[in-house]
């Protein structure tokens, strides 16, 4: 099964891949072959994606018992690569800060995990909802110290109480990060370690916000938060929640420690958490649904209060599948480490935690500082941080936009080509004729075939202006492909129209706005495609009533008040059918006569509520 390709160039493969047509001795087909999953398919790996700041383990395996899966997320706010961009401001010929990106998509959900065991979905994230805290599986603080949207209760900084999106803009929010101090995988046995101090407002005085995950067994789950506070600060109380999307949690406790559990087909699936000093306070089970507008109903969640004792509080979380049966459950430490031991049926397990920046344990390589010493059964891991590096930047290259703008030449020709080929195979087609529609409908242009033919058109004019200035900046203008011919610049055109279409909404959308909203007019135009608006009196305009009002006229107000007047003549008319049947039809014998005053009353009605309608729509 193949398809061999001639040893052409690339443009010559372009078009030649565009037209040409299947031989009869070609086999794209082979009904014989049978399918052969991968050499790895079944095992499971742990993957860390850097840039993203996530880690996943047992992705891709079956649901099957002992098959399961543990994420975890804690990473710079819009991947790495865009936040060095942003705050080291880098390319400035073409990124201007945050502008040039969008990361309001994105959660307050720094050092957050979920976990699956034998597949089955127990600790999940709360899917797409309302962007707080509290809605993703993460720490929450009190008193707060900000403008918070759940007082006296505070979350992480890209929190919004205002708008369904995250900030990412402006002040703290702007430097919002996370980090994957470790993530490693030895015997069966996973150890992941994120850093989410970044996360959270500075007066808070947050030194360390440390969330550790230890894998012991496909079903058996340990994680230790430690949370170490500044001199000056002020909280008292940290909560963490943990979440179902599907499941209700219900409440347990053995032997005063307590704990939560989700009903599912093969068994109980149970958590308890503890202390480091031994005590294991009584949780909050809460369900919330989600505002209209949201593809999900909403979630359950466990939400778990802990005093903030000292400078250093740890707490431990154990998580269990229903066939591991724990029979016994503690932890006690020093300011350095913290151990923890758990006992089931059938093995037994010992975690040393060092739980400083980078790991203060004995390693066995030379400045490699150990990070946890698990002991189980009579096997012993040892999980080892970096080796210290001052880790210097990569050098960068210089003149770096200059040389990307020169290598992207060399593919103009080729996309120029298929530009071409796409436009002489597709202009004339009912669908095309339809997007360019589309595309002119929003503009000041009429949906005719003039219009439609000069946004394709070529201007030769244009093209040597363009050139003109390339030569102005002292860049190669270089020859011209022999297979280009003078092709319409479509992206750019439909660019250029976008950008006037936007402009004159802005323009529409400001006369509206009092003088202290320009900058929250600015910040939303700048988010969204579709411009919008805000009404002086506070409500939002939607897209499709900006769109109206920028092309409208006096039509839209003509016919409103058209409407009122015969909303309001309908009115009185049905009041005084009304008053006539109660006063004069009432005491009259003829049933004909009751049967018409019934029917003109019925139509009266339909034409009233129709009335109504439209005269809602327009706002009259």
């Amino acid at each position: 099964m193949g398809l061999s390709v001639p040893a052409q160039s690339s443009a010559h493969q372009l078009h030649g891949f565009a037209h040409r047509k299947p031989s009869s001795d070609e086999s794209r087909y082979d009904a014989s072959l049978n399918s052969v999953p991968p050499p790895d398919f079944g095992t499971p790996v742990l993957h860390h994606f850097e840039d993203w700041g996530v880690v996943t383990y047992g992705s891709a395996l079956p649901a099957e018992i002992n098959r399961s899966f543990l994420s975890f997320k804690s990473g710079k706010l819009g991947g790495r690569a865009i936040y060095d961009i942003v705050h080291g401001n880098k390319y400035k010929e073409w990124i201007k800060g945050w502008r040039n990106f969008n990361a309001g998509h994105e959660h307050p959900d720094q050092n957050s995990f979920t976990f699956a065991p034998n597949g089955v979905p127990f600790i999940t994230e709360a899917l797409y909802g309302p962007k707080y805290t509290f809605l993703n599986n993460v720490l929450m603080f009190s008193p707060a110290v900000s403008q918070s949207c759940f007082a006296p209760w505070e979350g992480q900084v890209t929190e919004d109480c205002a708008s369904k999106w995250s900030k990412y803009k402006h002040d703290q929010a702007a430097s919002c990060q996370g980090r994957v101090v470790a993530a490693m995988e030895k015997d069966g046995v996973v150890f992941i370690r994120g850093e989410g101090v970044g996360a959270y407002h500075p007066q808070l005085h947050l030194k360390t916000i440390q969330r550790n995950l230890i894998l012991l067994h496909p079903q058996l789950l340990l994680l230790v938060d430690q949370i170490r506070l500044g001199e000056q600060s002020p909280l008292r109380t940290a909560a963490s929640f943990f979440h179902n999307v599907d499941t209700p949690f219900e409440e347990t406790v053995v032997d005063g420690v307590h704990g939560a559990f989700i009903r599912q087909r093969d068994g109980l699936y149970k958590m308890y958490w503890m202390d480091d000093t031994g005590s294991s306070e009584r949780a909050t089970l809460a369900s919330v649904t989600y505002p209209r507008g949201y593809p999900y109903n909403g979630t359950n969640y466990v939400n778990v209060t802990l005093r903030l004792r000292g400078p250093l509080t740890r707490a431990a979380y154990l998580f269990i599948g229903p066939s591991v049966d724990v029979q016994s459950f503690s932890l006690h430490g020093d300011p350095r480490r913290l151990d923890v031991f758990v006992a089931s049926r059938q093995h037994a397990y010992a975690v040393y935690l060092w739980t400083g920046e980078e790991g203060a344990g004995p390693g066995q390589g030379v400045g490699r500082p150990a990070l946890a010493h698990v002991v189980a059964d009579r096997r012993e891991i040892l999980f080892e941080g970096k080796a210290a590096d001052p880790s210097t930047p990569a050098p960068e290259v210089q003149d770096y936009t200059a040389i990307v703008e020169r290598n992207l030449q060399h593919f103009k020709p080729v996309f120029q080509l298929l530009e071409k080929q796409i436009l002489s195979r597709v202009r004339n087609t009912a669908s095309f004729r339809k997007t360019a529609e589309r595309l002119l409908r929003f503009s000041d242009k009429r949906e005719t075939e003039e219009a439609i033919d000069r946004l394709f058109a070529v201007s030769r004019r244009q093209q040597r202006q363009q050139q003109q200035s390339r030569l102005k900046k002292g860049r190669r203008a270089g020859r011209r492909s022999p297979f280009v011919d003078a092709v319409p610049d479509i992206f750019a055109q439909i660019e250029d129209n976008e950008k006037k279409i936007r402009q004159k909404a802005q323009i529409l959308a400001q006369r509206d706005v009092p003088r202290d909203e320009d900058e929250e007019m600015k910040d939303l135009l700048d988010l969204a495609d579709v411009t919008y608006g805000k009404h002086p009196g506070g409500g939002p305009w939607g897209p499709r009533r900006m769109v109206t009002a920028a092309h409208s006229g006096r039509g839209p107000a003509l016919s409103a008040s058209y409407t009122r007047l015969f909303l309001m003549l309908n009115i009185a008319i049905f009041f005084v059918m009304l008053a006539m049947q109660l006063t004069y039809f009432q005491r009259a014998q003829s049933l004909h006569g009751q049967r018409c005053l019934y029917a003109v009353l019925l139509v009266d009605s339909c034409i009233l509520l129709w009335l109504y309608s439209s005269c809602s729509q327009s706002q009259c």
